[in-house]
């Protein structure tokens, strides 16, 4: 077999791996979630939209447990929402992370207010939101 012919099957074959290279990278960016999602939601254009409820107890109050993607609000910490970001736009059940306490207070968009345990709430892109009074659990 002639040198141009092996020269040529090895150029075919490095671009088929650099082609299918190109394939996985794609394909692993669209199945990879932003870290700290719960798994009932669906994303769509970097918005965070619940397909399902929170999970309950025996007596039916939501569950204060730490799932696999709740995001976690330290109190004094200041989050902005972001498509893409630590949170993104959309619904959230706002769980007390302190099981005692029935009541918290957040800072969305600069007003302060009193949330209940298992509280609904909807974050816009670009809003501020902050724990004041305790840790909160976003799910």
């Amino acid at each position: 077999m002639p040198i141009e012919a092996l020269i040529a099957i090895i150029i075919a074959e490095g671009v088929l791996l650099v082609g299918l290279i190109i394939a996985l990278a794609v394909i692993l960016k669209k199945r990879r979630t932003p870290a700290g999602k719960a798994d009932n939601v669906k994303i769509e254009d970097g918005v965070r939209y619940t397909t399902d409820r929170a999970e309950t107890t025996a007596d039916g109050e939501v569950a204060i447990t730490h799932l696999k993607g709740d995001v976690i609000l330290r109190r004094g910490r200041t989050y902005t929402v972001r498509k893409d970001g630590y949170i993104i736009p959309g619904k959230y059940t706002v769980l007390s992370h302190n099981e005692n306490a029935e009541t918290f207070n957040l800072r969305i968009g600069g007003i302060v207010r009193e949330y209940k345990h298992a509280s609904d709430i909807v974050l816009a892109d670009g809003e501020k939101i902050c724990a004041v009074s305790h840790a909160v659990v976003l799910r």
